[in-house]
Parts: C-alpha cells; sequence; structure tokens
C-alpha cells in the first residue's frame, strides 16, 4: 500500500511540475521591462526619437514586430507623417514565447492604454529629463573619474566616444560617438540610459540603473561628441608621423653608410 502511495505521488508530482515551468511570459510585463522606455509606457512614443506603438497601423503585422524585435530596425521611417531616424536594436535576449506574448500585449492591450500611464522604466526617463545634464561630469562619468552611485563600471571599459578610449579602442562594446544622433537626441539617450537594451549591460546596471542626474549628465556628454563623429583618429595620425620619421631616418643612415672597398676607392 505505501510502495502504492509512493508512486501515485511521484506521478502527480511529475504532472504539475511541466505545468508550472510551462507558464506563459506576460506580455505587458516584457513590454514595460524592455520598450517603454523608449516607446513610452502606454506606447505613445518619444517626439523626435523613438515613434509611437499606439494606433500603428505597422503593429499589427505579427511577423514585422517579430523581425524587429529580433533583428533591430533604423531609420529613417515615417509614421503619422512623422520622421524618425534614430536607431532601435536587436533584443537577442527575448526568447520566443516572449516575443510572441510582446506582440500580442502592443496588438491588444497597450491600443488601449491611456496615454500617460505611468511605469517605472517610464518615470525614470521623464524624470531625468528634467535634471539639468553637465557635459564636463558626463565627460568624468564616461572615463571613470567620477564613479556611478550603484557601483557600476565606467563606460571606457567598453565604450569609446569623441576620441576618448581605452589605449587602442574599446572593443567589447560599440563607439558612442554619435549616439545622441542615432537616437535622436537628448530625449532618446535618457530613455536608452533608462532601460539599456544590451543583454550586456542588463546584468550590469538592472539592479545598480543610473541615477537621474547620471543620465542627465551622460545625455548632456553624447551631445558633445556627435560633433566629432567622422573625425580624424589621433592615434592614427601619431602612428603615420612615427613611419615617417622612421623611414627618413633609415634612408639618412644608409646614406651616411660607406662599404670598406668604396672607402679603399676613394682613398679613405
Amino acid at each position: 500500500m505505501i510502495r502504492y502511495l509512493v508512486v501515485v505521488t511521484l506521478f502527480m508530482t511529475m504532472a504539475v511540475m511541466p505545468a508550472a515551468s510551462a507558464a506563459e511570459p506576460d506580455g505587458a510585463t516584457v513590454y514595460q521591462t524592455n520598450c517603454a522606455a523608449c516607446h513610452g509606457p502606454a506606447g505613445e512614443g518619444i517626439a523626435g526619437s523613438f515613434p509611437p506603438l499606439v494606433d500603428n497601423p505597422a503593429v499589427q503585422d505579427a511577423e514585422f514586430v517579430r523581425t524587429v524585435v529580433t533583428g533591430g530596425l533604423s531609420g529613417p521611417i515615417e509614421v503619422f507623417g512623422v520622421q524618425y531616424d534614430g536607431v532601435m536594436p536587436p533584443f537577442a535576449s527575448l526568447s520566443d514565447a516572449e516575443i510572441t506574448a510582446l506582440i500580442g500585449y502592443v496588438q491588444g492591450d497597450l491600443q488601449g492604454s491611456p496615454v500617460g500611464t505611468t511605469t517605472t522604466a517610464g518615470a525614470i526617463a521623464t524624470t531625468a529629463a528634467a535634471v539639468t545634464g553637465s557635459a564636463e561630469r558626463g565627460e568624468a562619468i564616461f572615463i571613470g573619474a567620477q564613479r556611478l552611485d550603484g557601483g557600476g563600471p565606467a563606460c571606457i571599459a567598453c565604450h569609446g566616444a569623441g576620441g576618448r578610449d581605452n589605449l587602442g579602442g574599446s572593443t567589447l562594446g560599440p563607439d558612442l560617438t554619435d549616439l545622441s544622433a542615432r537616437f535622436g537626441g537628448t530625449a532618446g539617450v535618457l530613455a536608452v540610459l533608462a532601460n539599456p537594451p544590451s543583454p550586456t549591460m542588463l546584468p550590469v546596471f538592472g539592479a545598480n540603473p543610473f541615477t537621474d542626474s547620471e543620465r542627465a549628465d551622460l545625455a548632456a556628454y553624447f551631445a558633445t561628441t556627435q560633433s566629432s563623429a567622422g573625425g580624424v583618429d589621433l592615434l592614427l595620425i601619431l602612428g603615420v608621423i612615427g613611419a615617417v620619421v622612421l623611414f627618413g631616418g633609415m634612408l639618412l643612415f644608409r646614406r651616411s653608410r660607406t662599404s670598406y672597398a668604396e672607402r679603399l676607392r676613394s682613398g679613405r
């Protein structure tokens, strides 16, 4: 009898575990975690930076939405007669189930969300926008001269911007010189910093996000670096100058040397 009860208990436990592990992701949670900072907590978008999703006909194409989420999208695009020229990176960290839940949410419940609904991500970006940033402090944060309140690493550990980078260039993350231009200005940068889309940054800054003042300072700094985009690389210039000097010195040294046979012929 006891053996029979044990077998029945094990069978019931195995039957319940798959059901618990197969719980579907919540589309609203996926959206608020990954999309709200840029597209707005209620899908209203950010003027000049990120297009609205509410009443946007492109959202109703599920395959298009899936392609954009997995592959990213860069402008220019036009929504309701307004041009947007920002960059949406791919969200490779999302599972198929999470993307499916997200599509269902943006096509359904989000379309009925009242504009002005607040979320943590949206509130963070809005609050930071009200803070006056300092480009000087932002540069100090970027290079690590001023430590982040959350204890995260300096941006320069992975990125370069405006000619600032590690010796030989930072290779882990992309160059951020034109970040402000790519994301449509300060509002777009604030939104991205409020909810970093990179799967590499999420574990680092997810639990210890940038403060409002840090976001504002970094956004102010990135607004100044875009003017140096396309500039000449200082290390490249120094390398060319060094090569020219070295080559010229070798030529002079070669001319100054006289072989033993030549000295005998010249009587020297």
